[in-house]
């Protein structure tokens, strides 16, 4: 792929991503404009399980599928390709019967809110679909198929949900919890089959429809596993915390969680993309061995991403008021935990580019225990945090883990690679 071909395909791919989070950002006011509170709080419980609850019955493969298939395709070894795809299946379909079991103990045997369960129900029925378009996705982008990978998720999936609330609405038809998460299920199924259909024999056909005769899973299983916590606290990590949130507060107190860390979310893929711009360019200068080279593009990404995030922060303080009362006025007591929430991304992109470097260098799977750690401290300062200090302390806590995570990060880059990615160290090292 040429270098203008390249940059073209990066800013259509980022505006794929702006404009799908755009999509959600709309269904997320309209809900709020429509529904009462509680109601808005289990909604996106449920969407927030789907997200979590595919990323653990995919079990790590598309994560693992970004680095492997792309090596298969190149050796023309399409054998191992549908091996990878079949590794897949055979472990996926023993995740799914687990979370299938746990979710009936969980809904029968346990005192949790009746909210909570329907969110976990949903979840659950809608993984399926969503853990096909993660692998489909994964396999179309390794076929430089990068439309096919990234626009249904990111454009069709949330375009199918704002089309039926606005529809509804504009309909004058009652929206309800059921009814607006089994359009989520539907648009979601509808998105899977429909890219599983455009991808054809290239995509991830389950068995009995393709068979393979050499067993994958056994090799890969370790290396995808200890991607799951990896690919979670990368890329659904505002799931996690509006469904850890869930636990510990009540549904109104769940909706206005949601709004504001999806908010915070949003502004946090800016530092993504300014950082996913530079890795070319990173991954040559790092094979050249040219030191100085990397330690520049690196403070370079470093203060880009600081200033936006210093300048989304500052709109927070400023702004934070009228942002929230655009989803009405109870989503306001929000303010100051969007300004924390802000300031946790701001963690995220002080500690720069470690995980790319981790990444660059083949040890993404080391990162895991970064992850779990940051995850279990996460969960033990909300349940200590959140009962008392409500949404405050779903804010606080998630600062926490994410400056552990960013320690651990940058401990890891020093010690697997040799340097670190993070604007302390750039600057320490700086003449």
């Amino acid at each position: 792929m040429s270098l203008w071909r390249m940059i073209l395909t990066a800013v259509n791919l980022i505006g794929v991503r702006f404009g799908g989070a755009g999509l959600g950002l709309l269904s997320q006011i309209v809900l709020a404009r429509l529904l009462p509170q509680a109601d808005v709080g289990v909604i996106f419980l449920g969407m927030s399980a789907a997200a979590i609850v595919s990323q653990v019955v995919t079990v790590g493969y598309p994560p693992l599928a970004m680095t492997c298939l792309p090596r298969y395709y190149a050796l023309g070894r399409i054998n191992l390709v549908r091996a990878f795809h079949a590794a897949f299946w055979r472990d996926s379909f023993v995740i799914i019967a687990v979370v299938a079991a746990l979710t009936a103990i969980v809904v029968l045997a346990t005192p949790l809110d009746p909210g909570l369960k329907t969110a976990i129900i949903f979840g659950c029925l809608s993984a399926p679909a969503s853990s096909l378009i993660r692998i489909n996705s994964a396999t179309a982008n390794s076929l430089r198929r990068f439309s096919l990978s990234y626009v249904p998720d990111f454009i069709y999936r949330p375009g199918l949900l704002l089309a039926y609330l606005l529809l509804a609405w504009w309909l004058g038809l009652g929206l309800s919890v059921t009814s607006v998460l089994w359009a989520f299920i539907i648009a979601n199924s509808m998105v899977a089959l429909g890219q599983a259909w455009l991808m054809g024999r290239q995509g991830a056909i389950p068995p009995p429809f393709r068979t393979v005769r050499r067993n994958l899973a056994p090799l890969l299983r370790g290396r995808a596993g200890s991607l799951v916590i990896v690919a979670v606290v990368a890329t659904s990590f505002a799931d996690l915390v509006n469904l850890i949130g869930g636990f510990f507060l009540p549904p109104d107190d769940v909706a206005v969680l949601g709004v504001c860390i999806r908010l915070a979310a949003l502004v946090g893929f800016i530092t993504q993309a300014t950082q996913n711009f530079i890795l070319p360019d990173l991954a040559a200068a790092l094979t050249r061995g040219n030191r100085s080279e990397v330690q520049s593009l690196l403070l370079r990404i470093n203060a880009v991403a600081l200033a936006a995030m210093a300048a989304c922060i500052g709109g927070a303080v400023v702004a934070g008021h009228l942002v929230l009362r655009i989803f009405g006025s109870q989503y306001e007591v929000g303010y100051w935990p969007l300004v924390l929430f802000m300031v946790s991304q701001g963690f995220r992109a002080a500690s720069g580019m470690n995980q790319h470097l981790l990444s660059i260098d083949g040890h993404q799977s080391k990162t895991a225990s970064s992850c779990l750690f940051a995850v279990s401290a996460l969960v033990l300062a909300a349940s200590i945090l959140t009962p008392r200090y409500g949404v405050m302390g779903m804010a606080i806590a998630v600062i926490i883990a994410d400056a552990i995570w960013a320690a651990l990060l940058a401990f890891q880059a020093q010690r697997h690679t040799g340097r670190r990615g993070d604007i302390v160290a750039l600057l320490r090292a700086s003449p």
